[in-house]
């Protein structure tokens, strides 16, 4: 499924499926030369799904607390197969636009979720090593995009690309749809009568009124946990350095070292993928091997941001040839694909069960807002006044150092905050059919959500502590 998604990208970017107007030396093809579009209009197609991501992450956040994740992903990738499809089938560029925006609402409830959902399944000693195998699926993703586009659009014409890949997302949103009810750990459970005519009464007004109420009494408690906090401000920054090389990489490399524009959108896209897949399980293994604590996650990603700054600096104000920036370049993106698992695994580790899947809506938009967003049209103005390649990349590559100070800030909270998901699993494995404790559980079910107990006779147990 997270393939998919990310094949989505990659197909609607691909020269086959984008396409260009007419020149001398080929006819208009592609979305933009069937639509006649501008280069600003194409670049808000490949933008538009954040409207849908942003607007309903939070949602669908909110919504697992009550209903199964399974569920709700089902419904998410309704919407995303409908969208998807009815990309082929739009008649000018506001169709198409409206289309895109609605492929972010159903890919919202799948990015919001799915990490959740992996971390509660996954054995304790490989929960890095999952989470790694699921965010490859983005560099890989966009490879098999950029290349099914350049295939498929030639032989079967764009649109058919989009029905291609609504149809292969069909049979995951069945199993989503009729598979088993999962829920996610911290799930609200009802053990009382529900009052139908209570909920029956209520209007949609006043239920929209709680859920706002309840996403912000949410997002103020994640406000409460440092750890998540700078773990949300670093991958920001480091977002927006990822962002900015994906948009502007190939064409500053092709005007230092004088390539071909094609011949460099291969060259970096290949060192791209290489270095994306082998760094992010290299990030998780890394992180299983050396203990799976939030600290030592938030060090692998200091060591990485420190890494990555030093090297991609050198590839282009050092490097006097392709030959010498590629090893530079390879080695820096590999220290910055490895920061995917142990950042995202912190996002999860560092707030109450309960509050997993929006705060994982909120990492999503943070990142996205404050970093792969604004960052390319940044590092563009910032190259037109000094008109140096060599200088304005290597500029926008020291706001990885910013990065890797947040996170050796939160690596020194880290030690003094609880680990949420090593509470609850010593919680469960100290569970016993003592009447006592069955008594003491029972009462404490009745507190309010996301609060503790007024005493208790076990204190929290820290990153520093597994």
């Amino acid at each position: 499924m997270n393939m998919l998604v990310y094949i989505d990208r990659g197909i609607i970017a691909s020269n086959g499926v984008n396409g260009d107007k007419a020149s001398q030396r080929r006819a208009a093809y592609g979305i933009v030369g069937e639509f006649d579009l501008s280069l600003t209009q194409d670049g808000f197609l490949a933008t538009a799904f954040m409207v849908g991501l942003l607007v309903s992450a939070p949602l669908f956040a909110e919504a697992s607390k009550h209903y199964p994740a399974l569920r709700l992903m089902a419904v998410g990738l309704a919407a995303w197969i409908l969208s998807t499809a009815g990309c082929a089938f739009t008649i000018g560029y506001y169709s198409m636009l409206t289309c895109r925006m609605v492929v972010g609402l159903g890919e919202a409830s799948f990015v919001s979720l799915a990490s959740p959902l992996i971390d509660d399944s996954a054995p304790p000693a490989r929960k890095s090593r999952w989470l790694a195998t699921f965010y490859l699926c983005i560099p890989v993703g966009y490879a098999a995009g950029y290349i099914l586009g350049g295939v498929i659009a030639p032989a079967l014409g764009w649109r058919a690309a989009f029905l291609l890949e609504a149809a292969a997302m069909m049979p995951f949103a069945v199993f989503c749809a009729v598979g088993p009810a999962l829920d996610l750990k911290g799930k609200q459970h009802h053990t009382g009568p529900v009052n139908s005519n209570s909920e029956l009464g209520t209007s949609f007004g006043e239920k929209l009124q709680r859920g706002v109420a309840s996403a912000l009494v949410d997002l103020k408690t994640l406000a409460k946990h440092p750890v998540y906090v700078l773990n949300v401000a670093a991958t920001a920054v480091y977002t927006g350095v990822l962002g900015a090389y994906a948009y502007w990489g190939p064409k500053a490399g092709a005007k230092v070292f004088t390539l071909n524009p094609e011949g460099a959108d291969l060259k970096f896209g290949a060192v791209t993928v290489a270095t994306g897949v082998v760094g992010t399980i290299l990030g998780g293994v890394a992180l299983d091997r050396v203990g799976s604590t939030m600290r030592n996650a938030l060090t692998i990603c200091c060591i990485s941001n420190v890494l990555g700054a030093l090297l991609l600096v050198a590839s282009f104000a050092a490097a006097s040839s392709f030959a010498m920036f590629v090893p530079y370049f390879a080695v820096g993106q590999l220290a910055l694909f490895s920061i995917q698992a142990p950042s995202n695994a912190v996002a999860l580790w560092s707030v109450p069960p309960l509050l997993r899947p929006f705060g994982m809506a909120i990492l999503i938009i943070c990142i996205h807002l404050g970093g792969d967003v604004p960052s390319p049209p940044a590092l563009g103005w910032l190259q037109s006044k000094l008109d140096n390649w060599r200088l304005s990349m290597p500029v926008c590559s020291l706001f990885l150092l910013l990065a890797a100070a947040i996170c050796a800030a939160g690596a020194v909270l880290a030690c003094r905050e609880p680990d949420y998901r090593d509470e609850q699993q010593l919680s469960a494995d100290n569970t016993t059919p003592d009447s006592d404790e069955l008594g003491s559980a029972d009462e404490s079910a009745h507190l309010p959500l996301l609060t503790e107990p007024e005493t208790s006779e076990r204190t929290p147990l820290h990153s520093e502590d597994v």
